[in-house]
């Protein structure tokens, strides 16, 4: 080879330190960009061979070429932001998102998504978050991948008042009384009221007495005032249901659980029949302790809109409605690939796939190798400051070096021309 290929060498030398130097330059920028991955420049040797033998000593190298910018995917470390919205994974995968207008998926660790003028839970492009949504009762997952659409004016319907639970201790030493209807705090030992669910999601206040009939033996009494009911009289109660509670002489209840808890013949006020509810007294108790209510629970509750939305670790977005209730909407799905250096990086945070990264692996979070989610919390980008100066320092003398060559070569060939 003659004294000129040395510039060559150098000026691939040049060629791949200013690609590195771009590298380091655009992880430096990316500092601060969520879920960001730094990348790394690997080199390779460009090997010239001689036309006149094929051996080792006729093999000479011809300079470097850049053979391969990697991204690194190690986890960054993850950030509080205090919005509800914002996701961050906490372990491997990707969030899956796809464009409304192409169909195209794309792959991302930046969890900055938000709710969108049609619900739609999206990212800063508007691209929409994918996962597995929930049937609507929010109990039994589709899983097949689909838009995240979450409808803050949305209402859930009203359910009926069917079970009502309640545990309480019934005061042994209180004297036997009759009870009457006409004076119910004067014949009861102890009340407690509860509102139940008609089929319209409308309350219904019931007042329950206790009254202490004989030994090991208490009535209970439920009322409604007449003003709730037709053609009853306001301020004056009317039978809703009752029933006669057992214990034995341990103070334990005896009698078969459940019973009735509707038992009159009434109708509410705006025409519905009262709906056929049972209550359980299962746990209740006759000791000479005062009487207290220890549990008191139904299944029934109003009709309500969505009040705010959260996101619990295992990717679930959870709607919080008006009337106390909770309901699954969707859970995030995750992406993860055999080759995570074979995805294209295409720019605002996002990947894609190719053949040289292999299909996409879905799964749901926590599940499959997958990570969890933390919720209200970003995924900071990884680039290391320092190490990336360090870097920075080592290619420019490596960029030096080669303008060295190439300054050397031209001194060496102007002594050549001066030869006489």
């Amino acid at each position: 080879m003659s004294i000129t290929s040395s510039f060559y060498s150098g000026l691939s030398g040049l060629d791949t330190h200013a690609s590195a130097m771009r590298v380091i330059g655009d992880n430096i920028a990316n500092l601060h960009t969520t879920g960001f991955k730094n990348s790394s420049v690997h080199f390779e040797d460009v090997l010239g061979v001689s036309l006149s033998g094929v051996t080792g000593g006729n093999q000479t190298g011809a300079g470097v070429k850049v053979s391969s910018v990697d991204a690194n995917f190690i986890q960054g470390s993850l950030m509080t932001t205090d919005v509800a919205t914002d996701v961050a994974i906490n372990g491997r995968g990707f969030f899956i998102v796809q464009d409304p207008l192409t169909e195209e998926r794309f792959y991302t660790r930046a969890g900055h998504f938000q709710i969108d003028n049609r619900g739609y839970y999206v990212n800063p492009q508007g691209y929409q978050v994918q996962g597995y949504l929930y049937d609507s009762t929010g109990t039994t997952l589709i899983e097949s991948l689909s838009d995240i659409q979450i409808s803050l004016n949305s209402m859930i319907p009203p359910r009926v008042s069917s079970e009502v639970n309640m545990v309480l201790n019934l005061n042994a030493s209180e004297s036997p009384l009759s009870w009457d209807i006409t004076d119910p705090s004067g014949t009861s030992h102890f009340s407690t009221a509860l509102n139940l669910y008609d089929s319209l999601g409308q309350s219904h206040q019931i007042r329950v007495y206790f009254t202490k009939a004989d030994d090991q033996e208490w009535d209970w009494n439920a009322v409604i005032d007449g003003a709730d009911t037709q053609g009853g009289t306001p301020g004056v109660l009317q039978s809703y249901g009752s029933g006669t509670l057992l214990f034995d002489s341990l103070g334990r209840l005896t009698t078969a659980m459940p019973v009735n808890f509707y038992t009159g013949a009434i109708t509410f006020a705006n025409g519905l029949t009262p709906p056929a509810t049972t209550v359980d007294f299962t746990g209740t108790s006759q000791y000479g302790s005062p009487s207290a209510i220890q549990v008191l629970s139904h299944d029934g509750y109003a009709a309500g809109t969505v009040s705010g939305v959260s996101i619990d670790d295992e990717g679930n977005i959870v709607a919080s409605y008006t009337n106390g209730t909770r309901r699954k909407i969707a859970c995030l799905a995750l992406a993860d690939f055999p080759n995570l250096n074979g995805l294209y990086r295409k720019g605002a945070n996002l990947f894609q796939a190719t053949t040289t990264s292999g299909d996409p692996l879905f799964n749901r979070p926590g599940i499959g190798g997958m990570g969890t989610i933390s919720a209200s919390m970003l995924e900071e980008s990884n680039v290391d400051m320092a190490a990336e100066f360090i870097k920075m320092i080592i290619i420019q003398r490596g960029y030096q070096a080669n303008t060295k060559v190439i300054t050397t070569t031209d001194e060496m060939l102007a002594q050549l021309i001066n030869i006489r």
